[in-house]
């Protein structure tokens, strides 16, 4: 029948490896009970035009108010989320006011393309502004950019920047204009989300 000596220990090995780690696998779930869940433990759920966080379900297609960003970005992008909001409403103006890039692209943060760094840019305008399928790519897409230029900070000062600290870093290589700085850093020291 079998013509190779190994062909049934082979067959054996991966029947006992394929037990092994269905066992190992299934029937380990474990249940929390909802009064144990914090809003930490949650995830950002992306689903079709959809987004849903805690107790939140924003249109991806709508641009939400800069609260609701501002809750979905402390678990999307953490620590950079403040920042996130402050270039937000900085480059694309704040609830309901928002720029031409933002509403027709979702470049929520004046954005250039970019040419070297991982991005979830769709491609650029004929202006060289990158395009994003969602207000949440944007996002995402910003935080990505931050870190990045976190590590560049770290390597230069051999510190941990602050928010303040990676605009000052940003001013020049982000946007250049003096205004967006001091507004930017404005925007930051009023901050009053929660």
């Amino acid at each position: 029948m079998f013509k190779n000596k190994l062909a049934i220990p082979t067959l054996v090995l991966l029947f006992l490896t394929a037990a092994a780690i269905g066992r190992s696998t299934f029937g380990t779930e474990v249940v929390v009970p909802v009064s144990d869940v914090k809003a930490s433990d949650t995830s950002v759920v992306v689903e079709k035009d959809s987004l849903y966080f805690d107790t939140l379900s924003l249109s991806l297609k709508k641009i939400p108010t800069v609260q609701n960003m501002y809750t979905v970005g402390k678990k999307a992008i953490g620590k950079w989320a403040k920042l996130f909001i402050a270039v937000k409403i900085v480059e694309s103006g704040n609830d309901g006011d928002n720029s031409i890039y933002a509403r027709r692209d979702f470049n929520l943060t004046g954005m250039r393309q970019p040419r070297a760094r991982k991005t979830l840019s769709l491609g650029a305008t004929r202006s060289n502004y990158a395009t994003f399928a969602s207000w949440y790519d944007c996002m995402v897409d910003f935080g990505m950019y931050l870190n990045g230029m976190e590590k560049g900070f770290k390597k230069k000062f051999h510190k941990s920047p602050t928010s303040k600290d990676m605009v000052m870093y940003m001013y020049g290589k982000y946007n250049s204009h003096p205004v967006w700085r001091d507004r930017t850093l404005a925007v930051l020291k009023k901050f009053d989300l929660k």
